[in-house]
């Protein structure tokens, strides 16, 4: 893969991919930036920034919002220890939680550190943990949360805790672009499990959608894409997503991806997770011709695939039967 010569650069492609342009090939690198001045980077065991990092010995602890997450290595990621939740309801936000204050980071200091990260040739990005619902999960545990997004009685308490986490995600999206020139904001936001979403189409339009809404006109008018991280069988939500505006999903396999994209792949960019680990030259040639085919009819509508995940033989294949595919 190395040694094809590329028409535009990775950053161009992931630009024209998730913009609904016309890419040039598929499997596009994206270059990660975790700065630990982001508490939950260091909770969930993402941290880049110019320092070492050892997630085994480092992560873990309190996140911004002072809620100790406990990091487990073999499978790489952490959760808050169930049994102890913060809020026994959702109305205590008001007394028992306290925001962030982004004022009291030294952002020249990220800046600084950050900065021999930052690319010119492969989009910027980060994640921001943790979402809308996963954020009421860490403060009350998962039952209790579920349990409120469906309670009439919680509507309005709910409402005002997302309205909260909506200025502070919006006032973290500024500084990650000033400070750490971030094209694209990926939002984690699981809103499903292997069979279904954990809440209705209805719940997620009342309670989530306006502030999902804000957040993506607030990336956009800071000049970078909006990618949801949202895991689970959520194929009734994704017109949702493509009310709000968002710019990419990152779905699982579960959920058919490529007729959603065949519905909505003119104004949602869908991410295909291919995990391949080992494959030999002919077979990546023939899983790279299935992609294309699959793709072929479908008017010019772009799924978005990340390098990261494929071997080098596959990365080659698809790379280069997709140059001329474009071409």
């Amino acid at each position: 893969m190395d040694q094809l010569t590329y028409p535009i650069s990775q950053r161009e492609n992931a630009l024209a991919t998730i913009g609904h342009g016309k890419p040039a090939y598929l499997g596009t690198t994206v270059n990660m930036i975790f700065p630990r001045e982001i508490k939950d980077n260091v909770a969930r065991g993402f941290v880049r920034d110019g320092l070492p990092f050892d997630p085994v010995t480092q992560a873990g602890g309190a996140d911004m919002f002072g809620i100790s997450w406990v990091y487990e290595p073999a499978v790489r990621g952490s959760m808050v220890m169930p049994g102890k939740p913060l809020l026994e309801e959702v109305a205590q936000w008001r007394e028992k939680l306290p925001l962030p204050d982004l004022e009291a980071i030294d952002w020249e200091a990220v800046r600084q550190r950050c900065a021999p990260l930052v690319s010119r040739t492969e989009l910027n990005a980060t994640m921001v943990f943790t979402g809308y619902f996963e954020r009421l999960i860490s403060l009350m545990d998962f039952e209790n949360a579920a349990m409120a997004m469906v309670d009439e009685d919680c509507e309005e308490e709910l409402h005002a805790l997302f309205a909260a986490l909506t200025e502070y995600y919006i006032a973290l999206f500024e500084k990650l672009r000033t400070y750490c020139a971030i094209d694209m904001i990926t939002f984690h936001d699981d809103w499903g499990h292997q069979l279904s979403s954990f809440f209705s189409a209805d719940t997620c339009r009342e309670l989530l959608l306006p502030y999902i809404k804000r957040i993506v006109e607030a990336c956009h008018q800071n000049g970078m894409l909006f990618d949801l991280h949202c895991c689970g069988k959520v194929e009734k939500l994704v017109p949702l997503m493509v009310e709000a505006s968002i710019d990419k999903w990152d779905g699982q396999s579960i959920n058919d991806l490529w007729g959603l994209l065949d519905r909505y792949g003119d104004r949602l960019c869908i991410t295909l997770t291919e995990k391949i680990p080992q494959m030999e030259p002919q077979a990546a040639e023939q899983w790279a011709d299935g992609i294309l085919a699959r793709l072929s009819p479908l008017g010019g509508k772009n799924m978005y695939l990340p390098a990261r995940g494929l071997c080098p033989t596959a990365r080659e294949a698809l790379a280069r039967k997709s140059i001329a595919f474009y071409g």
